[in-house]
């Protein structure tokens, strides 16, 4: 009987990490923004897994700041002429 009741014990557990364990990576969208040009368009822009990496002045200089940048950026175009916006 005791063999049983941790045969059990071990088949819940095993069951129950299917559903506690890591769930799958999803990229993330980081910023949305949506503006309204000249000619009635509506421009919609999405920045997805934006990394900025600092790194060390490559000039050596104390003042300066420089960085690398990594991510995704996606725009649409809706409106009049849309499908002739270039920019």
């Amino acid at each position: 009987m005791k063999h049983l009741g941790r045969v059990l014990v071990a088949m819940i557990a095993a069951f129950a990490a299917l559903f506690v364990g890591t769930g799958t990576s999803h990229a993330g969208l980081d910023n949305e923004l949506s503006l309204v040009d000249g000619g009635g368009r509506t421009m919609t822009i999405q920045q997805w897994d934006t990394f900025l990496n600092g790194v060390f002045p490559l000039d050596r200089n104390r003042l300066t700041r420089e960085w690398f940048h990594s991510g995704k950026a996606v725009y649409s175009v809706v409106g009049p002429g849309a499908d002739e916006f270039a920019g």
